[in-house]
């Protein structure tokens, strides 16, 4: 019954508030998948996200009424992270031994900010957090002959979800090695079936990818550009590392308040009221005295593996786009781990009351600060000033703009015409504008602001 609430609890928030946001990425996901072309449902970084939201959309989501492809995803990822939340409960359990403690801590962990964000928009990320999260419940507590074949399936199926996801074979073999030892089993061989297990479920779908899908009609060069994922789009394809140079560290690990507190990432104009700031006090002091108390059981296995998993998958983030807080929503795990090893050490009446104070204070912040300004369509600005400029122009109108929110959201939600300035070298760009505006009404981005072409 407790596990049943522990995945009904969050969902039933996050489908009362669903999320008008609307990222770049999710909406191009959801226009690539209406267009229908097999090619457009692989992506080389997160391989089959859009597949089976493809699948989502066309078997439960066109039967319940959700004709476009953009809230059948929010739907899809609402549940993916929820069945992940499922499995972040079993694993706190399996630390706590207390359900009423786990339920709660998980719940609190579902409402963090960047996770509660990433788990309502149409965004890939859930989805490799739902195999994780059920990946490091079998490795830390399954006891199987199969045992490392089961985790190396879940491990496969995460970075399916999103390629980021290897690095979680450096944790997870300093656990195997451990667990090898400990219990005098064959380390050679546990290795062998969690590497090849994991390098069978990965490769295999992306050469069957690869041969059916990307490659027929196009040249190698084609198939790299592919294989390049999002460090080649630049406008030539060229590879391009999206670093924030020395500062990474930092600016990663300034990136964790936000990722967990909406005062740090208000939504849009939200002002952060002082009841904001206290209940962002309340939840932040919390999780400190938590994870502190926690530091007291460094020795424990359990937390060497999860400092592990955070500093691995901070060292990498710290090189690539590290202030982009959806990367943080797989944090949760160790976090979750961490706070549960430090939550134990109380006896279980103060683990429900800390754990309690914890929910309550994360969900009432991240709630009035991000989740109820984003559930207004209102407060999109790019998408009113989309409805507006198509309320005043002809629907034969070409719109050029620099890519970004106006240029996806002319396409999907208007249907319009509009090109993207930035795949055109300028002097094509000119000459295209000059023919194109005998033909049809021509506006041009400036800034935020749209101008015709006269």
């Amino acid at each position: 019954m407790i596990a049943f609430l522990a995945f009904v609890f969050p969902l039933a928030l996050y489908l009362g508030f669903p999320s008008t946001l609307w990222n770049f990425d999710g909406v191009a996901c959801a226009a690539a998948l209406e267009l229908g072309r097999p090619s457009y449902f692989f992506h080389a970084n997160h391989l089959i996200y859009g597949f089976l939201g493809f699948l989502f959309w066309n078997w439960i989501g066109l039967p319940t009424g959700l004709s476009r492809a953009l809230p059948a995803l929010q739907l899809f990822n609402s549940l993916l992270a929820c069945f992940g939340v499922l499995g972040l409960y079993h694993l706190l359990l399996s630390v706590l031994k207390d359900k009423w403690s786990a339920f709660l801590l998980s719940s609190a962990l579902a409402f963090t900010a960047a996770f509660w964000v990433w788990s309502i928009e149409a965004q890939v990320y859930p989805l490799g957090f739902l195999a994780l999260a059920w990946a490091t419940y079998v490795l830390v507590h399954r006891q199987s002959p199969y045992k490392y074949i089961e985790v190396g399936i879940l491990h496969g199926a995460a970075v399916l979800g999103h390629l980021m996801h290897l690095l979680w074979a450096i944790p997870a073999l300093y656990w195997i090695c451990e667990e090898c030892r400990i219990i005098h089993l064959s380390l050679p061989k546990a290795v062998r079936q969690y590497l090849l297990s994991l390098g069978l479920l990965t490769a295999v779908p992306y050469l069957l990818v690869i041969t059916f899908v990307i490659a027929p009609g196009r040249d190698l060069a084609h198939v790299l550009i592919w294989l390049k994922g999002s460090a080649g789009l630049t406008r030539d394809r060229s590879w391009a590392w999206h670093s924030a140079g020395w500062s990474g560290p930092w600016v990663w690990f300034k990136s964790t308040a936000p990722a967990l507190w909406g005062s740090f990432w208000p939504y849009g104009n939200t002002s952060v009221t002082s009841w904001m700031w206290i209940l962002t006090i309340i939840s932040a002091a919390l999780f400190l005295t938590v994870l502190i108390r926690g530091l007291t059981q460094r020795s424990e296995r359990l937390a060497r593996f999860s400092w592990l998993w955070l500093g691995v998958y901070g060292l990498f983030l710290s090189t690539w786009e590290p202030p982009v807080l959806c990367y943080r929503l797989p944090d949760v795990l160790p976090l979750g781990i961490l706070l549960a090893l430090g939550l134990r050490s109380w006896r279980s009446s103060i683990q429900i009351f800390l754990a309690s104070l914890f929910l309550g204070s994360t969900l009432a912040l991240n709630l009035l600060s991000l989740i109820v300004p984003m559930h207004q369509p209102e407060r999109n600005q790019v998408y009113q000033d989309t409805l507006t400029l198509s309320r005043i122009s002809n629907p034969d109108s070409l719109y050029i703009s620099e890519g970004g929110l106006s240029w996806i959201y002319l396409l999907y939600f208007t249907g319009r015409k509009a090109w993207n300035a930035r795949v055109f070298e300028p002097q094509q760009l000119a000459e295209e504008i000059s023919l194109q505006k005998r033909r049809r009404p021509v506006y041009v981005q400036e800034g935020a602001a749209w101008h015709r072409v006269q």
